[in-house]
């Protein structure tokens, strides 16, 4: 009896495509809802560009200095480009890196139609898997900042460039490509020189010509290639003064060995260490068979054309996997998990994927090799049962660091926007080291006009409160006033909200009414970061900000104390709910010019 015929294949095969683009749908909903407009890190060293810019001054040097061990030439020309045509709204470069990883998905699916055989809906089953990995919220500091293009061009280079080497291009046109896209990469980031070692081999095999002298010519000219790009970024360059040394690596070979597993399993590994260096172990031993399979099938040149693109792909990462353990060693072995190196080590697991998938189908093609494929076919159904598996705890646990990173960085906004009234020091260091250079940098935007919402340059609350609120009490309240047993010390503490967001407040402002009318700001905090865990459902029955002011800051004639819920991105305060009679504080300062008084 014949099997039953699918009466709707192409409906099936649309359902499977659909679901296969899910992930990358769902992290651009990710990125849209705790994406935060405000520089961050060494996005800050942008500043100068787009200062120099506005005065026609921005020179080619500017963009081809060294940053850290990055010259990303390429990237600043886009960031620039981007920056200035949307006034520096981070969020736009946050799209770009998001569009260049979809970019990436295209040439694995691309790359994927070329390698893998059989019906299309166990390839679009591989290729969800594989964007379940590329668009994985796990590197969700890669998705939350606009800097992170640097991390996402070198590898959707070497991608290109293996679709180019197998395209019908002829054999100058693919050379010239390929070694363009190389430079491209080596001047993204730190490892995009690794772009010239990967493609080699896959050019050198897609070379139909016999001559061995074209072969050679192949290699000759991109060892020239590979040698000036090296010499021009190594042209002036200076080791940063905190960058550990690499000796470190060869001192300590089995710190080494534990730094190098952890980094190539950090995809799998929720940031635990342990967990990160036996899945890089299962990994990295996973592509080695595949590799010794590779070599063993040599003389199968078909096989070795669909392997061979998987393995330099895998080779990518773990060359720089290689070249992190070298740079960053005594960082200590827990930088290895920075969420933001997932960009560099996810494509080994991508890899990986479609080799034991390519190996599968050898084997089952083999008579000889039955039972081998047999087992083999379990052991890849029991890896791609621990990655589905491991998936719901990745996308949970990276959903809430999203949220919390979120919730961070609006707080530290806030205390950029006050940053000429002395703000919280610790807030400004999440953004950057220096709290003095950002002061300098955060008034230049201010004055390009690329900051949203502009600096606040004034203590008198009414200047940026809301202009109407309904309702004191829907924002929140100021619970308790307690003095301290000094006397001069007192802890304020209530819960505040912004309930047109449905979230916690980005910072509590607590002011006096002069006698002239006006509402001084005096100081300001932020909610706490464990009681900011209590859902903004839960408001009413929780305490979300506290803070302990001196009477130092208060003037001596008695005054009303008022406390305020700030957003970050508007701008504006909204009144809380309660206020309190201060009864004054040392007479002696009773001809103190209260306006004088700042943020402690």
């Amino acid at each position: 009896m014949s099997p039953p015929i699918n009466p709707y294949p192409g409906l099936k095969q649309f359902l499977f495509f659909s679901l296969s683009l899910a992930p990358s749908a769902f992290l651009a909903v990710l990125i849209f809802k705790y994406s935060v407009d405000l520089p961050q890190w060494d996005e800050w060293s942008y500043v100068p560009f787009f200062e120099k810019l506005s005065h026609g001054s921005l020179t080619f040097g500017d963009l081809f200095a060294q940053v850290n061990e990055y010259r990303q030439f390429f990237p600043n020309l886009v960031m620039v480009a981007v920056g200035w045509l949307t006034r520096w709204d981070p969020r736009y470069e946050m799209l770009v890196t998001f569009l260049v990883a979809c970019f990436i998905s295209f040439t694995i699916y691309r790359l994927s139609k070329r390698t893998i055989v059989g019906d299309r809906t166990s390839g679009l089953l591989l290729f969800l898997i594989a964007n379940l990995i590329i668009f994985s919220p796990a590197q969700y500091e890669n998705w939350l900042q606009g800097q992170q293009l640097v991390y996402f061009i070198p590898i959707a280079c070497v991608t290109t460039c293996l679709l180019v080497a197998y395209s019908g291009l002829n054999a100058p046109a693919r050379f010239g490509i390929c070694a363009v896209l190389s430079v491209v990469s080596t001047f993204s980031s730190a490892n995009g020189i690794v772009c010239w070692l990967v493609v080699l081999p896959v050019l050198m095999l897609a070379e139909s010509s016999s001559r061995l002298r074209a072969r050679w010519g192949i290699v000759l000219g991109w060892i020239v290639g590979l040698v000036c790009s090296a010499a021009l970024y190594l042209h002036d360059y200076h080791k940063p003064w905190w960058s550990p040394k690499p000796s470190m690596a060869l001192s300590h070979p089995t710190v080494a060995l534990d730094y190098f597993l952890a980094f190539a399993g950090a995809p799998l590994a929720l940031s635990n260490v342990k967990l990160a260096v036996a899945m890089g172990l299962i990994m990295t031993s996973a592509y080695g068979l595949s590799c010794y399979y590779l070599f063993k099938r040599r003389a199968d040149l078909t096989l070795v054309r669909r392997m061979l693109i998987w393995s330099m792909i895998g080779a990518y990462s773990l060359l720089t996997a290689l070249m992190t353990t070298f740079g960053r060693l005594g960082l200590g072995i827990a930088q290895s998990q920075n969420t933001r190196y997932i960009g560099f080590s996810a494509f080994l697991l991508v890899a990986l994927v479609f080799l034991l998938r390519i190996i599968n189908q050898d084997l089952a093609s083999r008579s000889e090799s039955g039972r081998q494929s047999i087992w083999f076919r379990w052991v890849t159904v029991g890896l791609a049962g621990i990655l589905l598996a491991l998936q719901p705890f990745i996308f949970v646990l990276s959903i809430d660091r999203m949220r919390k990173m979120k919730m961070l960085l609006l707080e530290a906004k806030a205390s950029v926007l006050f940053i000429n009234l002395k703000p919280e020091p610790v807030l400004i260091r999440t953004l950057y080291p220096d709290v003095k250079s950002l002061t300098q940098q955060a008034n230049v935007l201010d004055g390009l006009g690329f900051l949203r919402p502009r600096l606040i340059r004034t203590l008198n609350v009414q200047e940026f409160a809301a202009p109407s609120q309904s309702n004191p009490a829907d924002y929140g309240s100021w619970n308790q006033l307690r003095s301290l047993e000094d006397g001069k010390r007192y802890r304020a503490s209530g819960w505040a909200s912004l309930p047109y967001r449905g979230e916690v407040a980005d910072a509590v402002i607590l002011s006096y009414q002069t006698a002239g009318g006006e509402t001084l700001m005096f100081e300001m905090t932020r909610p706490r970061e464990k009681l900011a865990e209590v859902w903004y459902r839960k408001r009413d029955q929780s305490e979300t900000w506290q803070v302990w002011f001196s009477t130092d800051q208060l003037p001596a004639q008695p005054v009303t104390l008022t406390a305020w819920a700030f957003d970050a991105n508007s701008g504006k305060a909204f009144r809380l709910d309660g206020e309190f009679q201060f009864p004054g504080s040392d007479p002696k300062r009773s001809n103190e010019n209260p306006s004088s008084i700042g943020l402690r």
